[in-house]
């Protein structure tokens, strides 16, 4: 996940390992993730149940924007993205 605030990184983190967050202010969603159950230090042997719904209540939390289930239950849309490497 990545939050930024205008063209700064506030705090950038794999789904995952949420203690090896970065950027200018990582422990900006810090409370969000403790309300949320998330992994926060990388401790626990087992995933939390539903990660992706955490996540998205967390993006949801961290942007005000609602993601209603009808946004993420089609199937996803994929292709491929070799041709956005020039802009990474």
């Amino acid at each position: 996940m990545e939050f930024s605030a205008g063209a700064q990184l506030v705090t950038t983190f794999d789904l995952y390992s949420y203690s090896y967050r970065w950027g200018f202010d990582p422990d900006r969603l810090q409370a969000d993730v403790e309300a949320l159950d998330m992994n926060i230090d990388g401790n626990r042997p087992e995933f939390p149940d539903n990660p992706i719904a955490r996540a998205l209540a967390l993006a949801e939390r961290a942007t005000g924007v609602h993601l209603s289930p009808a946004r993420y239950a089609d199937p996803a849309v994929i292709g491929p993205t070799d041709h956005l490497d020039p802009y990474r």
